[in-house]
Order: C-alpha cells, then structure tokens, then sequence
C-alpha cells in the first residue's frame, strides 16, 4: 500500500510535548478495514519467517512491542549495530513501503535484561532509540517529556470519521527498581515479587501526568501498548503486577477513560497469550499478548495466571493482529495470533462475532 495523502494520522501529545497535532499520511480512507500487526521479542541474529507473512499481509499500521533487537549492554551506543542488522533485512524494505510503524523498547533494547530506571546510560539509549528506531516511524512524532526523558508517545488515528487513540508509554526509563524473590525459577531467570512501597512505580510521576491526559481524550477505541503484561499477577517475571499500586492506578484509568472500548497490546513473555478481565459491569479489559517474533521458548516457561486467560498460550513464533472495522455505527474489532505460516492460532472477537 502506497502512503497517500488521502488519510491523516494524527499525532496527538501531551502539554508537556507540543500544543497540536501533527497529521502524518496514511492511505486508509477507504479501506473496509484497518489492519494492525503486531509482535515483540525479535533476535538481529536469527531468521524471522513471521517477517514473510508481514509481507504478505500488507498491514495498514504495526506496533513493535519492544526487544526489537537483543543488545544487551551498559553502553547504549553499542546497540547501533544489532540495529542496523535488524533493519537492514530485505523483508523491512517491502513492509515500509506497504505499512507505517510505530514502537517502544523493553529492557533488551533500553539497557540490559530486566533493566529499569537504575539503568546509567539510558538518556544515551533513548537517543540511540529516536535515532535508529524513530527513523523507521512517521515524520513530525516526539517522545518523552520536553526536557529529553523517556520514550512515551501517542498517536490518534482518525477511521471512517472515528477515533482510535493509541498509547504507548514507557515501563523502563521511569522505573524503580524490581523486588527480587527468595527463589529463582527452573530456567535460572530472577523472579520477582510485588513491591507495595509508596515509592516504587513503573511510570513515574511526569508519565503519569502525561497519561492521565491521554486518557481524558475522547475516542472510539483506546488501544494501550505495553512492552510488559498488564492483567497478569501469579506469573513470576516482569509485569505491572510487580507494582501492585501502579496496576491498580491504571486500572482505576483505564476504567474511567474516555474511550468507548479499549483493547491491551503487550510482549516480553515469549508466549502468546489472550486474556479478558471483568473491571466493571460496563466495561471489560482484553489483553493480547504477541511474544515472540523468532525467539521462542516453548519447553521454558510455564503458563500461570489461568483465572483470566481465554485458551492456553501459544508456544511457538507469532505474531498478532487486530482488524478494526466500522458496523451499525460503532467500531469493532477482532484480533488473532497467527504462527510463523500465517495460520490462526488464538483469536479474541468483540461483542460482534464479526
């Protein structure tokens, strides 16, 4: 799909970033359908076969959920090769052409693994970020707050004279540090436990104020990106279940923001997973997890947290979906994992089994 001027994506920031949108160009006025793909946890070194099938599915827009390379080092500037090696793949060069991009980090691309706001070199990281991943983006975007910290940003895309708002905060430059626990799992990776301390946060206090505005702006359909799982609590690695004040906060956001329906995009678990959480009577949460594009770990991790999932997770490379569509005068959406083949494996339809 050639961009054309016929369609605006509007980018729309907080205060803190600049006073109005910027319009970006995307062909999609009159598409019957706007198309996402989605994914986190693509390795620079191995062979991507899910980088085919974005190909082939010429998706209007995709989200990179972060570890978009794996570079793990204390030194930000050492992450520029792996990159280049990434983006550099014959297969961008056709996606670019057809789909914009948009994307935010996870520890393996911010710092080192696990890392948070402890991590020294990451006002270099977020400009090693802007200057190899921003490139890759629509024009005119900004990140973070005015004085250069975090990667933040959010994006309004306007669909058959209807709003989708989609957020993409930043759960690593703001962070405090994780509690560890006493015990360590069967892989040897660090477990973690809930830290209740009033000063431990994932967002910090500038984000939150950046997204308690965007969540005060009207739409038809929120579509919250986070690089780490949301709903999730009882599985043992990262997640906003590790800070248990900061998941009730955005709940308590979530629930009241002025959005009609809202969907939960996230990554970092190297499985995929589908889960639905009743907040309230009038309004339900659907995280879609999509991990990993070409790095899986199918006899590693166990599955937890079976109260809210829909199905069991899917073990193998994949990606996700989310086909948004206009029907009786509301927007609906439906999203599905697909394997490395293209083919369903998860699926999770709205209220309308379109």
């Amino acid at each position: 799909m050639k961009l054309a001027s016929s369609f605006v994506l509007p980018v729309s920031f907080s205060v803190f970033l600049v006073l109005f949108p910027v319009l970006l160009p995307i062909e999609a006025k009159e598409l019957e359908s706007f198309r996402i793909g989605f994914g986190s946890c693509l390795h620079q070194d191995k062979e991507s076969p899910v980088l085919a099938q974005w190909k082939k599915e010429s998706f209007d827009l995709i989200l990179l959920l972060g570890d978009n390379i794996y570079a793990d080092s204390l030194v930000a500037e050492e992450k520029i090769p792996s990159y280049r090696k990434q983006f550099a793949r014959p297969e961008w060069k056709a996606i670019r052409s057809k789909s914009q991009i948009l994307a935010t980090w996870d520890d393996h691309d911010y710092g080192i693994n696990d890392s948070g706001g402890e991590f020294e070199d990451k006002i270099k990281s977020r400009e090693v970020f802007i200057s190899q991943m921003g490139s890759l983006m629509p024009k005119g975007r900004s990140f973070g707050t005015k004085d250069g910290k975090g990667i933040f940003h959010s994006y309004f895309l306007e669909f058959k004279k209807k709003k989708v708002h989609i957020v993409i905060p930043d759960t690593r430059f703001f962070r405090t540090p994780l509690k560890q626990s006493f015990f360590f799992s069967f892989t040897g990776k660090k477990n973690y436990s809930p830290n209740d301390d009033d000063s431990a946060t994932i967002l910090g206090e500038e984000q939150w104020n950046w997204l308690v505005a965007e969540l005060n702006k009207p739409s038809d359909l929120l579509v919250f990106v986070s690089s780490v799982q949301v709903i999730p609590t009882e599985q043992p690695f990262e997640k906003w279940g590790n800070f248990p004040k900061d998941r009730e906060k955005l709940f308590q956001l979530l629930g009241s923001a002025k959005a009609s329906d809202l969907v939960i995009l996230s990554g970092d678990r190297h499985i995929a997973e589908i889960y639905e959480y009743p907040f309230s009577k009038d309004r339900k949460f659907v995280e879609i997890t999509s991990s990993s594009l070409n790095l899986p770990l199918p006899f590693l991790l166990s599955e937890y947290d079976f109260e809210f999932k829909q199905g069991s997770a899917f073990r193998e490379e994949n990606y996700g979906t989310l086909k948004i569509q206009l029907k009786s005068g509301k927007l609906i959406w439906r999203s599905e994992i697909k394997d490395k083949t293209g083919n369903v494996v998860l699926s999770y339809p709205n209220n309308d089994s379109n």
